[in-house]
Order: C-alpha cells, then sequence, then structure tokens
C-alpha cells in the first residue's frame, strides 16, 4: 500500500491492480482501495480523478454526443478538487447547431495535461474495459438509475411497456423515454426481463461482454462482475446473443456473428476462453399455460403424438427415428412433472432412451417393448 501513496493520476491508470478494481466488481479490491483511501485520504482526489477518466475515455477515439460530453465533464468536476477542473458554463458550451467535437477537444485538453501523450498510446493497445459504466456512458440520452438494494426483487416497467424484475444488488440504467430507432438498458448485476413487442425498435440489454436483442419476448441476464460465466437463459420466444465486440462490429456493417437462442434454451459466455457454450435449460418449463389437465394425460396415443405434444407445449426440439416408433401407443397420465421426468416416464414405457446434446433432445430406441 506505500507504493500507492504518492501515485499520480496517470501512474493510477497504468497499474494492474487499480485497473481491475475499476472495470471489476471485485470484493477484494474494493476492500483493499477502501483501505488505501482511509490511510491516505490526501490521494482521495487523484484516485477519484484516476478511475473517472479510466471510464470516461474508453472511447476516446470517437467524438461523443452533446450528453456524453457533460457526463465527462461532470466526472473529470466530481473526480478533482474544487476549482481545479470546472464544468465549463452555459455560455462557453457550444452552440446548439456547432459540431460537438469543440466541446470534446476541450475535455481531451484537459485528459492530454492530466495523462500526457504516453496515455493514448497505452489505451490503443489495450481493449476497453465493457464494464457498466464504461457502456452506459456511450448512451446518447439521458438514463436513469435503479439499485437493488432492498434484498428482494425489485419490480421496473419502462417507458414502452416492458417489466423488468431486478434481482438484489444489482443496477439497471435506462432512458425516460428510448430513441425511435432502438431500446438500450445496461444491467450489472442480474434482471428478468418481459419485452413489450415493438419490431421498429429492437430491445437491447448490455451486460458485461454481452448484448442480448430481441423485438418482444422474456428471458434472464445473469451477469454480475465477479461472474466469470454471464448467462442468458430464454422463456419464450427468441434472442440472439452478441459478445460486445462482435455487435460492435456489426453496427459498423459487417455480419452478425452471434448465438440464436429459442425458448429453454440458455447461454453462457466464458470470459477466460472468450467463447459461448449452449444447452438446454436444467428446469426446463412450459413456453404457453397448458389449457387443462387433460393436456399431458396420454390415452393410447402414438408416441410420435406425445413428443410432438411435449416440442409443442415445451418449445424444444426432440429427434427420434420414426420407423422405430411407428405403431407405438402409450398410456400415460402425466401431468406437472418437469420435462425429463415426463420424457423418463415415455422412454421406460417403450424401452428407449434419451440423450441431451445443447439444445436437442434426441431419443433412441429399437420401437415398443
Amino acid at each position: 500500500m506505500e507504493n500507492y501513496q504518492h501515485y499520480t493520476v496517470e501512474e493510477f491508470i497504468h497499474d494492474n491492480q487499480f485497473r481491475t478494481w475499476v472495470s471489476t466488481e471485485n470484493p477484494e479490491a474494493e476492500k483493499f482501495w477502501q483501505a488505501f483511501q482511509e490511510r491516505y485520504p490526501e490521494q482521495k482526489p487523484t484516485l477519484k480523478a484516476a478511475r473517472s477518466l479510466f471510464l470516461a475515455l474508453h472511447e476516446s477515439q470517437s467524438i461523443p454526443t452533446d450528453e456524453q460530453g457533460r457526463r465527462i465533464w461532470l466526472a473529470i468536476n466530481e473526480a478533482t478538487a474544487p476549482g481545479v477542473y470546472d464544468e465549463p458554463s452555459e455560455e462557453e458550451l457550444p452552440e446548439a447547431n456547432l459540431s460537438p467535437i469543440w466541446g470534446w477537444l476541450r475535455a481531451a485538453a484537459v485528459v492530454l495535461v492530466v495523462l500526457g501523450v504516453g496515455w493514448l498510446a497505452f489505451w490503443k493497445g489495450n481493449e476497453a474495459p465493457a464494464t457498466y459504466s464504461a457502456q452506459a456512458l456511450e448512451s446518447n440520452i439521458p438514463l436513469v438509475e435503479r439499485k437493488n438494494e432492498t434484498g428482494k426483487p425489485l419490480n421496473i416497467e419502462l417507458s414502452d411497456g416492458s417489466r423488468i424484475v431486478l434481482y438484489p444488488d444489482s443496477r439497471l440504467s435506462y432512458g425516460k423515454a428510448f430513441e425511435d430507432s432502438k431500446r438500450e438498458v445496461f444491467l450489472s448485476g442480474k434482471a428478468y426481463f418481459e419485452v413489450a413487442e415493438d419490431t421498429t425498435r429492437p430491445f437491447l440489454v448490455f451486460a458485461e461482454n454481452l448484448v442480448t436483442k430481441v423485438v418482444g419476448t422474456s428471458f434472464f441476464v445473469d451477469a454480475f462482475a465477479q461472474n466469470q460465466t454471464p448467462t442468458v437463459e430464454v422463456r419464450t420466444g427468441k434472442v440472439k446473443v452478441f459478445t460486445l465486440e462482435k455487435f460492435r462490429e456489426s453496427q459498423q456493417g459487417k455480419p452478425e456473428e452471434m448465438l440464436i437462442l429459442t425458448a429453454n434454451q440458455q447461454a453462457s459466455y466464458d470470459k477466460v476462453k472468450k467463447g459461448f457454450s449452449a444447452s438446454r435449460v436444467p428446469k426446463t418449463a412450459p413456453v404457453k399455460p397448458a389449457e387443462s389437465k387433460s393436456d399431458f394425460n396420454f390415452q393410447n396415443v402414438a408416441v410420435v403424438d406425445v413428443f410432438k405434444t411435449l416440442e409443442t407445449s415445451y418449445g424444444v426440439k426432440i429427434e427420434y427415428k420414426d420407423k422405430a416408433l411407428t405403431g407405438c401407443n402409450i398410456t400415460a397420465p402425466l401431468g406437472a412433472e418437469p420435462l425429463f421426468r415426463k420424457l423418463d416416464i415415455v422412454c421406460q414405457t417403450i424401452g428407449a432412451t434419451y440423450e441431451v446434446f445443447e439444445t436437442r433432445i434426441v431419443i433412441t430406441g429399437s420401437g415398443c417393448m
């Protein structure tokens, strides 16, 4: 801890331990830096300035909007000692009909003074952290942030009618009113989404290294910063899941590289291996409510029709050899059992087995017993 007593802003930004603290929500790192600030209170302004600038300038190669520029100035102003770098007054800000480049250049000039030219070379050689704060900064519209510090799920309704359940220790940022072409929200933690359908404005959830794109459906996103495998789990409908890098490339006109998920499928992203894996949801639920208990009360029904009913009800893909099962009828009064328990009963009845391969269920058997 002694080594940081006289660190400058630039030295903090180049320090691996500092960058880990800023770009992740690591309890041990948070404890260390809180203790450091208590022991060396004179370093608080420097530490805050380094943290704010590290997040604010992750897109230093592009020109921010007026709203982004204001946020950068606010971050700089809050992080530095009073009177050192004051936010520009209304008179000093560029006129609305002028290019925002002037305001950006003024902010960049401050950064260059504080960090020096070496920072630009450093940043170009290192990918910006996909943190909640850094991603929210990219938004072109003012955002509202909700934090769930209650210990129980928090219900949120957005302006477009979408509903969100925000889980404890999670944060969500969103606009009071969405843009005309898209609906963006930024998540740190876990949430359940029921998205109002709007084919003209896709709904985008940014969470760590994942971007989930939908039109209207329901799904979970579990992406706490300390989680090494953030997950998207689909309840109904269909979603596209991108890495943040591939999503940004698609916005530049490159072909979309993503994973498409449907009901009762999930995707996990391995931060270390930097790759996706898709699978069935362990606790598969019906994608639509059963009209009555007799929906699964099979009385002398062809087994191929039983599988078709399960496919439709649970939104799964069941593969089998039609010829081997031709003429197989079963009687099985099934009810509220989970999908895989239903499959156990059906397969035992006809002397077959099943295996789950990622998002498919494959039935194997020689025919009726």
